[in-house]
């Protein structure tokens, strides 16, 4: 398991460094310092270890999302928690999942776990006009860049603030998000 995670870790820095669709087994085998066949061991094949390294990731953001909910913000606050400890593959996965979904649909799988834990702010109120089902599935959906973009400016601290601040502006961010898009795509009853 230990040497799993090791070939995890050094499989996400030479990600980071050349590409996703450029690391080759042999760019982690010597990364790593050892023999290709062991990498082959544990990962079946270069796809095999490239989810692994978004499944640690997709990992720490469920985790951080299963907590209680303290409030706007809280939850982001959570993941860049967890992805200070281990940035790399946060960057790996984070920088893969913007714009047209890569060929392990990393976008449209990180997108869908956010929006999952968004969606409920925009539960429709019964008397809603009709549609309202959909139009909360695009507000949920709406903040999905940001998140991804902000996080990547989080983690290489390209926004000259600390953590506090980026999560006190996070909060405001969603607040106001979520009020003014429920107001935008109708999910309330009219007056």
């Amino acid at each position: 398991m230990v040497r799993r995670a090791q070939f995890i870790d050094v499989t996400a820095g030479v990600l980071l460094e050349k590409g996703l669709n450029t690391a080759t087994m042999q760019d982690f085998a010597q990364a790593a310092g050892v023999a290709k066949v062991l990498f082959y061991r544990l990962f079946p094949s270069r796809g095999a270890l490239v989810e692994a390294v978004f499944h640690r990731v997709e990992t720490a953001i469920v985790q951080a999302y299963d907590a209680p909910w303290e409030g706007y913000g809280s939850m982001v606050r959570r993941v860049l928690e967890s992805a200070r400890k281990d940035p790399t593959p946060f960057l790996v996965v984070l920088r893969n999942s913007g714009g047209a979904a890569d060929q392990l649909e990393w976008g449209r799988r990180l997108r869908a776990l956010f929006n999952a834990r968004t969606r409920p702010l925009f539960n429709p109120d019964p008397a809603a006009p009709a549609d309202a089902d959909t139009r909360a599935d695009l507000a949920s959906d709406s903040l999905f860049g940001l998140f991804v973009d902000s996080m990547i400016v989080w983690l290489e601290d390209r926004d000259g603030l600390d953590d506090v601040a980026r999560i006190r502006w996070w909060s405001q961010i969603v607040r106001t998000w979520h009020r003014a898009s429920r107001e935008a795509y109708r999910l309330d009853p009219q007056r």
